[in-house]
């Protein structure tokens, strides 16, 4: 394998796991908001839920940031997307059909590549890349001038806007798809999305009482 394909796709995989955190990340607090908004008794004041939305918030728009910045040091899909993008002959429509080889869908190869390919048929388009960089660019704009003047330090200049949660999570749906998109282009394997599915009830302990008395929590460690 061409070292630098193999090095593209180790960082992929290290950009997945990182993107499919925030996917977590934004299941988790809207599930939560979901109980909250369901249950009466809980919707009161409470310096928790403050808590709750600026932890979330901080925390996946510093995960968009990550996924935005290039530079030298950077792992991150947009530093991805601009080295393919400036060397896309280096994923060939030859090294995309050795990944269908001996497969029952060998014969597909060629037409599932042509869907990633421009005017030169040999390899996937530089124009499609730089599109799909320019998309993200465009679509985290606000999240990073956020990230940068209010979250990973606090900068004079205010922030030009203040992104919205519908805004978060777009950029999040948006890293999502990129990274389905080119996981298909580097492994010819196919991802809905990389939401993973729960092995466990994570809302189980909202079945339980979580303030008990002094009392109930002697009983409850006879159990």
């Amino acid at each position: 394998m061409d070292l630098r394909v193999k090095k593209w796709i180790k960082c992929l995989g290290i950009i997945e796991v990182e993107v499919q955190q925030l996917l977590i990340a934004r299941d988790i607090f809207w599930t939560v908001q979901d109980l909250i908004k369901r249950n009466k008794r809980i919707q009161k004041p409470s310096s928790f839920y403050r808590y709750l939305g600026d932890t979330y918030v901080s925390h996946v728009l510093m995960g968009i940031r990550r996924q935005i910045k290039i530079d030298g040091q950077s792992i991150s899909l947009a530093r991805l997307l601009s080295e393919i993008a400036s060397d896309p002959q280096r994923i060939s429509r030859s090294y995309y059909k050795t990944l269908y080889k001996n497969s029952v869908v060998e014969d597909h190869a060629d037409r599932d590549f042509n869907k990633f390919c421009g005017d030169d048929p040999s390899c996937i388009s530089a124009q499609m890349v730089k599109q799909d960089l320019r998309h993200l660019e465009e679509v985290t704009k606000k999240c990073e001038n956020f990230a940068d003047r209010r979250i990973a330090h606090r900068d004079k200049r205010k922030p030009n806007v203040l992104p919205k949660f519908i805004e978060v999570d777009e950029c999040i749906e948006v890293l999502d798809k990129l990274c389905v998109k080119y996981h298909l282009i580097f492994h010819a394997a196919w991802k809905k999305s990389l939401m993973p599915t729960y092995q466990y009830d994570w809302l189980q302990i909202f079945n339980e009482p979580w303030n008990l008395s002094e009392e109930e929590l002697g009983s409850n460690e006879s159990i």
